[in-house]
């Protein structure tokens, strides 16, 4: 098959999809010259593995020999495109039409805020109820991360969560064709627009009321103003939070657990499957305290502007910032100059982006540590700057992992970066005691 993917995006989706496709055999061209990206690696990557670099000015010749035309992430299709295209599909229209999701539930997580904690809560949920979840996140992310593991024969999922901000729903309805596959359950964390009559299919809300939607959970104004439009069936909708639910106003799990009522649990099974949840893995996560040193994993950091927003959460308490990876679109990395700055301590980790990091590090007058390509030995070195600082003073210190990249150089993913710094934060502490 012939695969054409439009561009490698400013998160690195279209790389993802390329090194999906390749890995099925398929023959992948990729908008973009290399001429213009010689230094860029993720080019020579793709280059050594297969893939081929087109210029724009090919692009109708590649669309119309294309068997398949991969859509970037919010980055819109050329009406030219969409007309000579044989098929277009994005990430997540790719994972909901993969035929080895037919056999799974499909869940959906929609909304404008809070879709992480409920989507991490519910599969967490499920896994503990013997589900086997897999969990496709949004932010940063590639759904053709989870597809690869939905290849392997070795991994088979019973259930597969999607987050899905307002702007990939309407994304991926479009690649889609506007006609989605069987949604087992859509639930809707706030609020979307919805339309105001059968006749108005315009809005976002619209794509969650056709026939291929199982069971729609929303906000109780929002079920009120659907049935009063009459544009959905009462038996198809539910409001939350309803009467029993005994984690109202608990970010994530009150959701979370209107869904897995929903496939039919009692209220006591779902309540136990939630005791063990410690909140978003790789996410903030804190892995442990000691010394006054707080050890945090926020893994699935894999962009700059995910590592600003982390430190903001910070300030006023020190920060040694463990940062780096693999560059896999081209990142603006002035984004990172602010969270740079206000870190006291930066433990860099092996990759092509620490590559195009360094340099700016310099020009900026910081110290660093590394690179490293062993997280124990990164970890370790944030610990020595951590216990440097605090001297003897008793005031609490931040080791923050927040790579700000992908990481596929050294790890299989960022979930396993995040692992092995969890391991490496226990290890340490164990042979300290």
């Amino acid at each position: 098959m012939r695969v054409l993917i439009l561009g490698l995006g400013a998160s690195g989706g279209g790389a993802e999809a390329a090194e999906y496709y390749l890995k099925l055999g398929n023959s992948v061209e990729i908008i973009g010259s290399p001429t213009k990206r010689e230094n860029e690696p993720m080019v020579k990557l793709l280059e050594s593995k297969g893939a081929v670099f087109i210029s724009k000015d090919d692009v109708m010749d590649s669309v119309e020999k294309a068997d398949l035309v991969v859509k970037i992430p919010g980055v819109p299709i050329p009406y030219l495109v969409k007309k000579k295209a044989k098929s277009i599909t994005n990430d997540i229209a790719a994972l909901l039409e993969n035929p080895k999701t037919e056999r799974m539930q499909r869940i959906i997580i929609a909304g404008s805020k809070g879709k992480t904690s409920t989507a991490s809560a519910l599969s967490d949920a499920l896994n503990s109820l013997g589900v086997k979840a897999a969990f496709s996140e949004g932010l940063g992310y590639s759904a053709f991360h989870l597809l690869s593991d939905i290849e392997n024969d070795d991994k088979l999922y019973d259930a597969v969560i999607i987050e899905m901000s307002l702007w990939q729903v309407k994304d991926t309805a479009q690649s889609l064709g506007y006609v989605w596959p069987r949604i087992d359950i859509a639930a809707i964390t706030d609020t979307i627009p919805i339309p105001t009559s059968p006749s108005d299919m315009t809005s976002e809300g619209s794509l969650f009321i056709g026939p291929w939607i199982r069971k729609l959970i929303i906000p109780r104004f929002l079920k009120e103003k659907m049935l009063f439009s009459g544009i959905i069936p009462k038996a198809k909708v539910k409001g939350y939070p309803s009467l029993t639910n005994p984690f109202k106003n608990k970010a994530g799990k009150e959701l979370a657990w209107e869904c897995i009522k929903a496939l039919g649990y009692r209220k006591k099974e779902i309540v136990s499957a939630f005791r063990g949840y410690r909140g978003i893995p790789n996410r903030l996560e804190l892995i442990a305290v000691s010394d006054g040193i707080s050890f945090i994993n926020d893994s699935s950091s894999v962009l700059p502007l995910s590592v600003s927003f982390s430190m903001r959460g910070m300030k006023g308490t020190p920060v040694h910032l463990i940062i780096g990876g693999t560059d896999k679109s081209n990142i603006d990395l002035t984004e990172l100059k602010e969270p740079l700055d206000e870190a006291v301590s930066l433990t860099l980790l092996s990759g092509s982006l620490t590559e195009k990091l360094i340099p700016l590090i310099r020009r900026e007058g910081l110290k660093f540590s590394g690179p490293f390509s062993s997280m124990q030995d990164a970890t370790m070195a944030a610990y020595e700057a951590a216990l440097d600082h605090r001297g003897k003073r008793d005031t609490p210190e931040i080791i923050l992992l927040s790579p700000g990249a992908y990481a596929d150089e050294y790890f299989a993913n960022e979930f396993e970066r995040g692992s092995e710094f969890r391991r490496a934060v226990h290890r340490l502490l164990s042979e300290k005691r």
